[in-house]
């Protein structure tokens, strides 16, 4: 049976859907409308809805982007659609996964490959590519990634598990549908809606974890004084304000607080806060068409990052940097930013992509270094 839960391991909660009473998806631009439709429906109909969004809808919902999108071959023979609605009965209110309970067997699961996709000298050409049209006034900044080529063995719930407990997070998933399963480990909150308030929390800036306390503080600190990833981070906070400000109430985005410290197991983030009121009418899908994707995972201006990110990725990024969240029949809605996701086919056979914002004074060899931090959390054998 299908599985569709949503956990937030540093609370110790878990949202489980149940009950699946419907699919709606769109495989093309023109089915969009529609899909929105049918997500409003069930929702008035008191059902849940889980969201399964790849980046690439971004596409969709921007007319610049639309019209460039179909000269990239890459993105078209695409297996799942951009857009896909999980509907469910109900929703349950469990602890997260815990290993050796619930339906996990007591044989662990592994990750056995982890290749990257993309040459390191291709990378770092790209980097200084970007370095270029960062320079001539073009972009201040893009998001850069390139997909990790993942083989697996065993139970992806136990592997899910297995990861999960090691590397807990607040925007955790687990879903399975038609071929795949999706397990996102994201620390990330793209957009969370609670009553007529919105709230994005933008992670913009990374440093590894050391096993030596004293080492492992003084990169933390380093983090979190350093004046590029300030720099970079409050960059992401500006467009979001301006991406609420197409929705927000007059005089309701605010800020705070900004580059908070936060720690995980292998890494170290900065995060900061945006929120902003909106109109009770405000639909999902004017959510998304102001905000989706989130700005952390494209660059700015957005629409001009976005456009060369279309031009220079080796393949298109489906599910990671889009998002998964569920939507509840009062309208709220919580969607994570899909970093830190891993995605499998029936066979074991995944891609996990890593990446980072590249801004001018990026070091090339410092962002390969720094995607390779963020792929730390495939190691199951420590």
């Amino acid at each position: 049976m299908s599985q569709c839960r949503f956990e937030d391991r540093l609370s110790q909660h878990a949202r489980v859907l149940t009950g699946p009473c419907g699919r709606i998806v769109a495989h093309t631009a023109s089915e969009l409308e529609a899909a929105f439709s049918h997500i409003e429906a069930a929702r008035r109909a008191g059902h849940w809805v889980a969201l399964v969004l790849e980046y690439e809808l971004g596409e969709w919902l921007e007319p610049a982007l639309l019209r460039t999108a179909p000269q990239q071959p890459a993105l078209t023979g695409r297996r799942h659609p951009r857009l896909t609605a999980l509907v469910f009965e109900q929703m349950q209110e469990q602890s997260p996964w815990t290993l050796g309970t619930e339906t996990a067997s007591e044989t662990t699961a592994s990750v056995t490959s982890v290749q990257a996709g993309m040459d390191k000298q291709a990378y770092l050409s790209r980097i200084h590519q970007i370095r270029e049209w960062i320079a001539q006034g073009e972009v201040y900044q893009i998001n850069s990634t390139f997909p990790l080529i993942v083989e697996t063995e065993g139970d992806p719930a136990q592997l899910y598990r297995q990861i999960a407990t090691r590397h807990p997070v607040a925007h955790a998933a687990f879903i399975e549908d038609e071929g795949r399963t999706i397990l996102s480990f994201s620390p990330e909150l793209f957009i969370q809606r609670t009553g007529n308030t919105l709230i994005t929390r933008p992670m913009k800036g990374t440093a590894p974890r050391s096993p030596d306390p004293e080492t492992d503080r003084r990169l933390g600190e380093a983090l979190h004084a350093s004046e590029k990833n300030r720099a970079e981070n409050l960059m992401i906070v500006d467009l979001l304000r301006n991406d609420l400000g197409r929705l927000a109430l007059p005089g309701s985005v605010r800020a705070e607080p900004l580059f908070l410290l936060e720690k995980y197991p292998s890494v170290w983030t900065m995060t900061s806060t945006v929120q902003a009121e909106i109109a009770p009418e405000t639909s999902f899908a004017e959510i998304l068409r102001a905000l989706f994707p989130c700005g952390s995972v494209t660059g700015a201006p957005k629409i001009a990052a976005m456009k060369r990110i279309q031009e220079t990725e080796p393949e298109p990024r489906g599910i990671y940097c889009g998002s998964l969240g569920w939507l509840a029949p009062n309208g709220d809605f919580s969607l994570n930013v899909a970093i830190r996701t891993l995605v499998l086919d029936d066979q074991g056979h995944g891609r996990y992509h890593v990446g980072g914002g590249i801004v001018y004074d990026s070091d090339p060899e410092q962002e390969w270094d720094e995607c390779h931090w963020k792929a730390r959390i495939l190691n199951t054998r420590l």
